[in-house]
């Protein structure tokens, strides 16, 4: 009986709940119901849109799936697009991850040589980011112009998340670092055996905000890359949203979707594998941000 009364809630607590709920569910609303619109357009024939010309369709009649046989299935630039940024992101999260976690754990350390120095470094590269002009001249320079690395390399490290890393590594104790020293660990087994698996948390979310970053950037990866068949997802999804027409897809096909069904069906494409892999990291995404901002 004792549990029963202390686990009452109070009425003022339900109604927050109450609140709460429903604030939640409006907020989830406004965000998946744009989702939901462009999702059901990608599905709209060319006869039901002809037919309902001048209306709204907010659910089609008969869902029709050959803006995505077009692109899926005859649109090989789209499914080479799609291999490039997929290559990209692996290799760019495992480059940036590396730099980044390194030069964190290193400028969480006092007796780093030269840190004011460093710290001073990256604080101008967050203030004054690298100017275009430049940053397109040193690609060019150091032979990186149209080639994949050039959407990799320039980008190895974001100050921002060296500040989250560097705040999780000075939250480890101690302790742990001193006894695997006395085990007889070195610089590097205890950074990679030690310090690795411990931030993991942190490492997830960093990873995840590179991975993010690579799949939706376009801007760069147009500037540097000059051969259009080696552009990625983003590039070419840019150009039919742009155009929608059967040359920027490489397709040779007797009729074509409709523009706007064209267009909705790229952009479910483009963003259906983050909306799948989200969740499953959602909870080092939250707790990776919690641990990595206690302390600066």
């Amino acid at each position: 009986m004792r549990h029963k009364f202390f686990s009452r809630k109070s009425r003022g607590d339900i109604i927050f709940d109450m609140i709460n709920v429903t604030l939640l569910a409006l907020i989830s609303f406004c965000f998946l119901f744009p989702l939901f619109i462009v999702l059901m357009q990608s599905f709209v024939s060319e006869e039901e849109y002809i037919a309902r010309a001048g209306q709204f369709i907010l659910i089609p009649q008969t869902f029709d799936l050959g803006a995505y046989e077009l692109l899926l299935t005859k649109g090989s630039s789209i499914l080479h697009a799609y291999w490039i940024t997929i290559k990209r992101v692996v290799l760019g999260v495992i480059v940036q991850l590396f730099f980044t976690c390194t030069m964190a754990y290193g400028r969480s350390k006092n007796s780093l040589p030269g840190r004011k120095f460093i710290i001073g470094l990256i604080n101008v590269a967050i203030v004054m980011p690298a100017p275009l002009v430049p940053l397109f001249l040193l690609v060019r320079f150091t032979g990186l112009y149209d080639n994949f690395w050039s959407m990799i390399i320039p980008f190895a490290i974001n100050s921002v998340y060296i500040f989250i890393m560097k705040a999780f590594y000075q939250q480890l104790p101690d302790g742990i670092e001193e006894a695997a020293v006395i085990d007889g660990c070195n610089q590097v087994q205890l950074f990679t055996k030690i310090v690795l698996p411990l931030s993991l948390p942190s490492i997830t979310t960093v990873g995840m905000m590179y991975g993010v970053w690579h799949w939706n950037e376009w801007y760069y990866s147009g500037l540097f890359i000059r051969t259009a068949s080696e552009r990625p997802l983003q590039n070419i999804m840019q150009g039919i949203i742009n155009s929608a027409s059967a040359t920027d897809l490489a397709i040779v096909a007797e009729s074509l979707p409709p523009v706007n069904t064209l267009r909705c069906a790229v952009i479910m494409i483009s963003i259906i594998p983050i909306i799948c892999i989200y969740p499953f990291l959602q909870k080092y995404f939250a707790k990776g941000f919690l641990v990595g901002s206690v302390k600066g």
